[in-house]
């Protein structure tokens, strides 16, 4: 599928998901039907500058509104295998050094304990991009207890495990910040829902 056709599809999705008639759609743009017909049915599309307005109308980025939807889903997942894969393909390669030039070392294994928050840190920027919020959360659950593990574990002195104190707070930020996401989320989903709302009672008639 071209970017035309991309563009095209995208721009009748979100028409329709904010219950907005071309006509409608139209008219808040200073454009003619035809035009608006003529951008879904992929016959040519909008300049960037009304791109940019018609994410702000549907409340989306730029890119959600030129990206195809059924690529980006099938590629999420093979990124994020792929980039945790090499990270733990490096875990492995430090092991394996580790022990040829230092056989005497104890605490080689470490380097795959230390490949658990990297790889949570990699997918941590995936995952905001994509906007999984409740994966954030989890992801980054994941990478602050994981740190404060591999402190402990690296420092191996009297008292560390006083370490796990530090990560309560982090842990009690990062809920807020969560909930905060999906309060943002609600807003955007609230101003859509009133658009069609408001669009539904300007077709009843009086």
């Amino acid at each position: 599928m071209d970017l035309k056709q991309t563009i095209a599809d995208n721009i009748a999705f979100y028409r329709k998901e904010i219950g907005l008639k071309q006509s409608e759609l139209a008219e808040k743009l200073n454009y003619s039907d035809k035009a608006i017909s003529k951008w879904e049915r992929g016959e040519s599309y909008p300049d960037i500058a009304t791109l940019v307005e018609l994410a702000k109308l549907f409340n989306v980025t730029v890119d959600q509104l030129i990206t195809n939807k059924k690529k980006v889903k099938k590629v999420k997942p093979l990124v994020a295998l792929l980039s945790s894969g090499i990270v733990w393909l490096i875990a492995t390669a430090a092991y394996v050094i580790l022990n040829m030039i230092l056989p005497g070392l104890n605490k080689s294994w470490l380097a795959f304990v230390y490949a658990v928050p990297v790889t949570t840190i990699v997918l941590l920027v995936f995952f905001a991009i994509w906007g999984l919020n409740f994966a954030v959360l989890i992801d980054e659950s994941v990478m602050i207890w994981t740190i404060a593990l591999c402190i402990f574990l690296t420092l191996s002195i009297q008292g560390a495990f006083y370490i796990f104190f530090l990560p309560i707070p982090l842990q009690i930020l990062a809920i807020l910040w969560y909930e905060l996401r999906v309060k943002r989320k609600a807003k955007i989903k609230f101003k859509r829902s009133r658009i069609k709302s408001n669009t539904t009672n300007d077709d009843t008639p009086n």
